[in-house]
């Protein structure tokens, strides 16, 4: 293309929308959709006045260096780059003055400063689908389904694979590397990087997060957080901001995580909260273990070192260090630090009192039922 044009949006409102560059669609406002549709080329945002010739508002955003001015709308979000160099190379090739699109213009620059009104009636047709107007929440609804369809269609010519189009939302920003298999159900929102040969399986909500190579998530919930190479997460597990999940880990079914850095194979299978925990390479954690941060005032750290084992129903209170090989044992409340290679046990020894049979609950069993009588 041998001419250079510049953009003007005009930002519309309806009554049911108010104001529609603000609007979003999957993660994107209008606004943003459409000024991706002008490129580079320098753009200039006005208040849309239906009573005003459309010259008026272009003259003030001309640029000296332009050929042409490209007029569009903030209320079709759908118009593509393609669309608007196929439009600005009809006017180069016709030599028209002004070409009327079906919603918005392209005008020589020339003609705008010397013209006092746009004449033409004549409607130039490209990819009507480009056009689909956002004047109710009806159309919004439609509108963002195509752009879904789109993203989706992008990444399969990428070589992504999707097993189920109808129920999967990508995000505008996400990226996903050749490879990486989508499964049913899955929303992937914000700067998400899913990369080379991950698994997405069903019902997974993820959001600014990077999903290494290989790595396989289930039925989870992930926020700012990052899975390494080959690591499985869920099913039903919640990554709350800012986890660093090592390689060839394991996270489990309702395991919960915040702000915490997991060393390369770790282990934590079932029912596990854990904030704030800085733990080392090959542990295992246990089922109902809770590594408790928060002391009901500040936020405290547990260190954990590598290769130890923290037993099932244990209760890890911050601050607290537990060094290289350590064993705690199951049921335990660890409440200051742990050697490397010691075992510590933190629970009451167990007292078994035989024939209580003075208790209430075993006075209700043998208490006659005045109500059988």
């Amino acid at each position: 293309m041998g001419k250079k044009y510049c953009g003007l949006i005009l930002k519309t409102s309806y009554p049911s929308l108010g104001e529609t560059s603000s609007v979003a669609v999957l993660g994107k406002s209008m606004l943003d959709w459409v000024k991706l549709a002008l490129g580079g080329a320098e753009t200039g945002v006005a208040d849309n006045d239906p009573a005003a010739d459309i010259l008026s508002l272009v003259r003030p955003h001309l640029k000296p260096d332009c050929d042409y001015a490209v007029v569009l709308y903030s209320d079709t979000p759908l118009i593509t780059r393609k669309t608007v160099e196929a439009a600005v190379e009809e006017a180069i090739a016709s030599g028209r003055e002004v070409i009327r699109m079906t919603r918005g213009y392209v005008i020589s620059a020339a003609h705008a400063l010397r013209a006092d009104k746009i004449y033409t009636e004549d409607t130039c047709y490209f990819d009507e689908e480009d056009f689909i107007t956002a004047f109710s929440q009806k159309q919004i609804g439609l509108i963002s389904d195509i752009m879904k369809n789109r993203i989706l269609d992008y990444h399969m010519s990428h070589g992504v694979r999707f097993e189920d189009m109808a129920g999967t939302v990508i995000g505008c920003d996400v990226t996903i590397e050749e490879g990486a298999v989508i499964g049913y159900n899955n929303i992937v929102l914000g700067g998400t990087c899913i990369r080379r040969g991950a698994r997405l399986k069903a019902n997974n909500y993820i959001e600014d997060c990077i999903i290494d190579e290989d790595a396989v998530m289930d039925s989870s919930h992930a926020v700012s957080s990052y899975v390494g190479k080959r690591a499985s997460v869920g099913p039903y597990a919640n990554l709350r901001a800012g986890n660093v999940i090592g390689d060839d880990c394991h996270i489990g079914d309702f395991v919960e995580l915040k702000a915490c850095n997991i060393g390369k194979g770790c282990k934590m299978g079932h029912l596990t909260y854990a904030g704030n925990v800085n733990m080392g390479e090959e542990c295992n954690v246990g089922a109902g273990v809770v590594f408790a941060n928060y002391d009901g005032k500040d936020k405290h750290t547990t260190v954990v070192g590598n290769r130890a084992f923290i037993g099932s129903s244990s209760t890890v209170v911050a601050p607290v260090v537990i060094e290289d090989g350590a064993f705690i044992a199951a049921g335990s409340v660890i409440t200051s630090d742990v050697p490397s290679g010691a075992l510590a046990i933190g629970r009451a020894r167990q007292v078994v009192k035989p024939e209580w049979t003075e208790n209430k609950y075993a006075k209700k069993f043998s208490a006659p039922d005045d109500n059988k009588r």
